[in-house]
């Protein structure tokens, strides 16, 4: 087979797994995730049930994919992010804020994607994730080189920050009850705040500052 042919078969079959895809979302969005079966979104993408499964194991893999979209549209950018001459500060926060938002484009629909990412998130296998953390980690390389961060705290651990942070405002956005949050909760405004104290806590230190 040449590479030709190949391409085409790999172009369809994504183009396949794009409408299952898309069907699952409408029905999602119209009927709601735990009402909407697998039969509906066959019938709607216009395959058969074996075609569904060659292409999600099971309905919650539709969720994966879609959180997994979220996370390849922030690397389609990571060339350009890393070139732009800012604080390496301002393109992390701009990462994860942009990240954050797409998680309000359907909050219903989020808390099922949330539940199926989790699942996912620490996969060392997956190849979005680990897309994300090199992104991640070229990033605080550039915040040590211009002096922004400590030369003290590894990439991983300096992650691990991150990810917890942005992962618990998350939930608390998506799981809470109202009564256990503060009326003003705004997602990406409160995600700032936690992100810039954890800044605050990678600074350099001031010469005689307590360790």
């Amino acid at each position: 087979m040449t590479l030709p042919e190949l391409s085409r078969r790999e172009r369809k079959k994504e183009e396949t797994r794009r409408r299952i895809f898309e069907a699952a979302i409408a029905l999602f969005r119209e009927k709601g995730y735990e009402a909407t079966t697998v039969d509906e979104i066959t019938e709607k993408a216009d395959v058969g049930r074996g075609t569904f499964f060659n292409y999600f194991p099971k309905k919650e893999s539709v969720l994966a994919y879609l959180s997994e979209e979220r996370l390849a549209a922030a690397e389609e950018n990571a060339g350009a992010l890393l070139a732009e001459a800012r604080p390496a500060r301002e393109k992390i926060l701009d990462l994860y804020l942009l990240a954050a938002g797409a998680w309000e484009e359907d909050r219903e629909l989020s808390q099922f994607v949330f539940s199926e990412w989790l699942r996912r998130v620490f996969a060392p296998t997956a190849d979005v994730e680990l897309g994300w953390r090199k992104l991640m980690f070229a990033l605080l390389g550039q915040g040590r080189e211009s002096g922004e961060l400590r030369d003290d705290v590894s990439d991983y651990r300096a992650d691990a920050l991150f990810t917890s942070i942005y992962m618990t405002t998350l939930f608390h956005w998506l799981f809470c009850p109202a009564e256990c949050m503060p009326r003003d909760f705004d997602l990406r405004a409160e995600l700032r705040t936690r992100l810039e104290i954890v800044f605050d806590g990678l600074a350099p230190r001031k010469p005689g500052a307590r360790p």
